[in-house]
């Protein structure tokens, strides 16, 4: 009797003990950062910096990102590369794997002539795609773009345009991630003026948190400001840090 009396006392305290050792929710805030570095010297000097994050922070159906990036390079105390970029998103979930999407871009690329873009874009994301190693992302909207140029301001531009855009992710081993994004953006009020970007990134883990990350990227501008060339190609490699 004694027994049967202490079994129900004994079954409560081992379910408070599961309970308080029950593995955590995950956070909804996700952090990224990048960052790499190249200096040389000597016959030549030369010094590149690229660094680079994202943030973003999932409540229920609506998921907010954040993204910054920058490449500065200096050869013989003169900077001959500045790119810069930012960007904040917005998704609300409207079905299982469709959503609308409100993003806003910032660009700046003074040794492409580009003094600043910003672009303000509207539309749907569509996952198509989703398995264990597999996923394609296909996206479309509506953007309006401003755009100023380093010493002509006759080149400066304020337009309406669109976005087509892909991602694709496929897993390599158990840890491995290549990625693949393509996108295109015109303009519909000139339509030489077609932008195409393209990027490849492989992200290799070292540990849980630490990674190595090597892309490269293409962008290509079919309007480029006068004496500029209409494609930039961009090879960074540096350590990815994931909280």
């Amino acid at each position: 009797m004694l027994l049967a009396a202490a079994l129900p006392l004994f079954l409560t305290l081992l379910g408070a003990d599961t309970a308080k050792t029950a593995p955590p929710k995950p956070s909804p805030i996700k952090f990224t950062g990048d960052v790499g570095y190249v200096a040389t010297s000597g016959n030549t000097s030369v010094q590149t910096l690229n660094i680079g994050d994202k943030i973003s922070a999932k409540f229920g159906g609506t998921t907010l990102s954040q993204q910054f990036a920058v490449v500065n390079g200096r050869s013989k105390g003169q900077t001959v590369v500045s790119i810069w970029r930012a960007s904040f998103r917005v998704d609300a979930a409207v079905a299982k794997r469709l959503a609308i999407y409100t993003s806003l871009t910032y660009e700046r690329n003074t040794f492409a002539g580009l003094a600043s873009r910003t672009s303000a874009v509207t539309g749907l994301s569509s996952e198509v795609v989703k398995t264990a190693n597999d996923r394609l992302v296909f996206e479309g909207g509506l953007s309006l773009t401003a755009q100023r140029a380093v010493v002509n301001k006759g080149n400066s531009l304020d337009f309406l345009g669109g976005r087509a855009a892909s991602v694709y992710q496929r897993k390599i081993g158990p840890r491995a991630l290549l990625t693949q994004t393509v996108e295109f953006l015109p303009n519909f009020r000139q339509s030489e003026d077609l932008r195409i970007n393209t990027e490849t990134s492989l992200l290799a883990p070292l540990t849980r948190q630490v990674a190595m990350k090597i892309a490269y990227a293409i962008r290509y501008d079919g309007l480029p400001n006068p004496g500029y060339q209409d494609t930039d190609r961009l090879f960074t490699s540096g350590i990815q840090i994931s909280l």
